[in-house]
């Protein structure tokens, strides 16, 4: 998580003088910001930075420094830090970064000054990890390599021409990150008009026209047999932006969107699940049952349990023992409509345990995200045959 932002003297605090004159003189072409001295305190330091840029008299300057401090610090945590590192493998981490810096602000900072592009780069697809997306089971794959950039280019109207029939999509863009065991990519596309309050000069303009972005995004997992879409319009959109993709990319032509891909055992099976025993080399330390929805077949009950807080039920087997002591598991007019599920990963380097909470309800809802756990979870589930595709 990066560090809490209030303004941009709250940033600078956290900043040596030597990395903000590099900044300054790297992506501003500011030389004479001075370093300072030992005696001086982060306090005194960061008034001096505030001071320089009003004194440059340069409103454009001033803002453009002000969003990027905004910008900088949102990546400024331990696990952005080492997954920038690694989604760009021309920079040497102990060379570029560890070597000047002591805390995560200034890695973040001197990763901005020393590699803009690919800060740039990092920042518009980390947020995508974090993105739960509409899954769709396909009925077959083509190799990453088959998703080529001037096929991409070529994408770009088509999904353009969705948004056309409403008047949006004017202008797209589609960028692209492909992987060893996927590829995503991100469409923005301009809105529609809107306006906004503010100043023009010193008259308020309270009717400023401004154009914002929006995006799509596809996540295409040829091993899972998954294709994610995240898109503004609802379901009606996602689904036509699948077919798309399948149809432009997969070669396949009215695809099926509604394809089971999760799948629930009954209340007895469900009180009988093995959980405690992944694969080994998942990295999996311990996974339970947190949560279970269930509906009456008969009337309209809904019944749910919940385990939390220190109560009498305890332990990685809590919810399904409450099943067993409630007779549940035995009862055939219950049926489970919805679980959730917790896996704790096992410790590595530096900081918390990962751990991933996923909600799962039939036939292909589920609350899984795009990060590297989170495809792990996937094949967890495959294990226990909740995951079907």
């Amino acid at each position: 998580m990066a560090s809490h932002y209030t303004d941009p003297r709250d940033f600078v605090l956290h900043i040596r003088g030597e990395l903000l004159a590099e900044y300054l003189k790297e992506r501003h072409g500011k030389n004479n910001f001075p370093i300072g001295n030992k005696e001086e305190t982060s306090e005194q330091r960061a008034d001096r930075f505030i001071e320089y840029i009003k004194a440059q008299n340069d409103d454009a300057l001033r803002d453009r420094v002000y969003m990027e401090l905004e910008y900088i610090n949102s990546l400024s945590s331990e696990n952005h830090i080492a997954a920038f590192c690694t989604y760009a493998p021309n920079i040497n981490r102990d060379e570029h970064i560890e070597k000047k810096c002591q805390n995560n602000d200034e890695r973040a900072l001197a990763a901005f000054t020393q590699f803009p592009t690919e800060f740039d780069n990092y920042y518009s697809y980390a947020n995508i990890e974090e993105f739960v997306v509409k899954e769709l089971t396909l009925p077959s794959t083509v190799p990453l390599s088959d998703i080529t950039e001037a096929r991409i280019q070529q994408f770009e109207p088509m999904v353009q021409a969705v948004y056309q029939k409403t008047y949006k999509g004017e202008k797209c863009k589609i960028k692209s990150w492909p992987d060893k065991d996927k590829i995503i990519l991100r469409a923005y596309l301009e809105d529609l008009p809107t306006r906004d309050i503010g100043f023009d000069g010193k008259r308020l303009d309270e009717k400023r026209v401004r154009k914002p972005v929006f995006d799509v995004v596809f996540v295409y997992k040829p091993e899972l047999k998954m294709l994610g879409v995240r898109a503004l319009g609802g379901d009606p959109i996602i689904k036509e932006m699948q077919k798309l993709f399948c149809s432009h990319f997969l070669g396949i032509e009215n695809v099926k969107t509604d394809e089971i891909r999760y799948q629930l055992p009954t209340t007895n099976g469900l009180a009988n699940l093995k959980l405690e025993a992944p694969n080994a080399s998942y990295g999996i330390e311990r996974a339970y049952l947190k949560s279970i929805r269930l509906k009456n077949k008969g009337v309209p009950h809904t019944l749910f349990v919940d385990v939390g807080g220190r109560a009498q039920y305890a332990g990685t087997g809590a919810a399904q023992q409450i099943l067993k002591d409630l007779g549940l598991d035995l009862n055939k007019d219950w049926e489970v409509k919805s679980i959730k599920i917790t896996v704790v990963f096992k410790q590595t380097g530096k900081g918390r345990r990962k751990q991933v909470p996923v909600t799962i309800t039939p036939p292909n809802t589920c609350a899984l995200k795009n990060r590297p756990q989170d495809d792990v979870v996937r094949k967890f589930l495959k294990d226990l045959g909740i995951y079907v595709a």
